[in-house]
């Protein structure tokens, strides 16, 4: 049986919302573990590294908790809370555990997909979230040697001469196991 995307996710943002104390309206029965995440990120520049803080219960390794969820359980990158003030005319690269001081391309093996902020510009007020199934790049890349302090997701503007007055934001950014 193939996986619902909505219902995915329906889960991860109802995920989330407990993880920023937003309100969510999604069932209770949905639950999920949050592996690591980070507050609001400003995309300021063409490249914003986000590094990713493990959660409490995978503080001890999260190399571990990746390995571990990746070989039993979807894992998803998740942005939230996405907003702007008008929309950039930039489209956005986004990588996950992309070595720091690297010139990231769309063939690295480290790419993950791209993130626009066109329908969060108003007149759109409805809080918006990009999830990106990475569970297969996640064993890529912790079977790479990727330390704890390396992933992190990294977000890079493509035509950054269009960029918006006000950088469109990123409420958290997550890896969640479902």
């Amino acid at each position: 049986m193939g996986r619902c995307p909505f219902r995915t996710l329906a889960f991860v943002l109802a995920t989330l919302s407990c993880l920023t104390g937003a309100p969510s309206a999604m069932g209770a029965e949905m639950s999920g573990q949050i592996l690591a995440a980070t507050g609001a990120v400003k995309l300021a520049g063409e490249v914003t590294r986000v590094p990713l803080v493990a959660s409490a219960d995978a503080a001890a390794g999260l190399r571990r908790k990746l390995a571990e969820a990746a070989g039993a359980r979807a894992i998803y990158l998740v942005l939230d809370d996405l907003k702007a003030a008008e929309a950039p005319a930039v489209v956005y690269e986004v990588y996950l555990g992309l070595p720091a001081g690297t010139n990231p391309q769309p063939d690295d093996p480290h790419y993950v997909d791209t993130l626009n902020f066109f329908a969060v510009a108003p007149p759109n007020t409805q809080r918006r979230a990009r999830s990106y199934d990475v569970t297969s790049m996640v064993g890529s890349v912790l079977s790479r040697g990727t330390a704890d302090a390396d992933l992190a997701v990294t977000i890079v503007g493509r035509n950054p001469g269009g960029q918006a007055a006000a950088p469109p934001t990123i409420g958290s950014v997550a890896l969640v196991a479902q």
